[in-house]
């Protein structure tokens, strides 16, 4: 490991050791990563451990969706209680204050770019500025009322893992569902059971998927699912798994039951037949909609 003078420089090295201390009920404060430039801009990574690895590889610590990313781009980990940013063999490179780095003393704000337009921050944050931060990236990102991803942000990502699977070759599915005669909940039961079946549906949905999955609020009543490297018959069986679990539910409201189902259609990228995200979106709306008049409470697939 090469000797590094930093004599010369004014800003402070982080060490862990020596993260300021709050008085009162705010926690010790603790390195973060946060996207400032981007299409996840906003979201925050808390720096942890030995190493984390930021690439465009979706296991990874800080997985970065972005052209120009290299599956495994850097890395910042502790040197002996220092942190340090260190390229890991990228081949566009990675970027530290505008300046091409093989490896980088990491000092609060100190800025890393990564691919065309990725760009994070790091910095040291208190457990309350990093609750502030969090709400700030959910009041951009989430529906106030679900807690599901925006019809925005679902949109941004559908645009980006289109992208990512048609220059890959990988597969990728997009569910579309709706609450069966949810006008009739309303007009039944009154708004705010609608809006309780909202929720609570919400809450079903997203224990049913993986973590790396995009759950969306798409519309009033209707909500999309990003299935990132997932084949039509798998997208099938998770869809059929999600609209079961929905009917077994039982949403009681104010002591009322109130009977839900689901009508669902999942489509599945077939590049001959899907050029660009909006004809995906469309093939799962086809099958939404075919659900619908088949007798609702049922998934149509781009596999029959």
């Amino acid at each position: 490991m090469a000797e590094f003078d930093d004599k010369s420089e004014k800003t402070a090295i982080v060490k862990p050791g020596m993260l300021p201390r709050l008085d009162g009920a705010a926690a010790a404060s603790n390195p973060y990563l946060i996207v400032i430039a981007g299409k996840q801009i906003g979201k925050q990574y808390k720096v942890q451990g030995e190493e984390m690895v930021i690439g465009r590889a979706p296991e990874l610590e800080v997985q970065i969706e972005d052209d120009g990313v290299s599956r495994r781009h850097a890395r910042v980990y502790n040197h002996n209680g220092i942190f340090m940013l260190a390229d890991a063999g990228s081949t566009n490179g990675t970027f530290a204050n505008g300046q091409k780095v093989t490896q980088h003393v990491l000092r609060d704000g100190d800025k890393i770019q990564i691919g065309t337009n990725t760009v994070l921050k790091f910095t040291v944050q208190d457990s309350v500025e990093e609750q502030a931060q969090r709400a700030l990236y959910d009041s951009a990102t989430r529906d106030g009322l679900t807690g599901a991803y925006n019809k925005k942000f679902f949109a941004e990502r559908l645009r980006s893992e289109f992208a990512f699977a048609a220059r890959r070759n990988t597969p990728l599915s997009l569910v579309l569902f709706d609450i069966d005669f949810f006008k009739k909940v309303n007009d039944t039961y009154g708004h705010l059971a609608g809006d309780f079946v909202l929720k609570k549906i919400s809450g079903v949905v997203a224990q049913a998927l993986r973590e790396e999955d995009i759950f969306a609020r798409y519309g009033g009543e209707e909500f999309g699912i990003i299935l990132r490297e997932t084949d039509a018959e798998k997208a099938f069986i998770i869809a059929e798994r999600i609209r079961r679990s929905v009917e077994a539910h039982k949403f009681v409201h104010d002591g009322q039951t109130i009977p839900v189902t689901i009508s669902m259609g999942s489509a599945t990228l077939d590049p001959k037949l899907h050029t660009d995200p909006k004809a995906l979106l469309k093939a799962s709306d086809d099958l939404l909609y075919k659900a619908k008049r088949g007798g609702r409470n049922r998934t149509e697939t781009s596999l029959l």
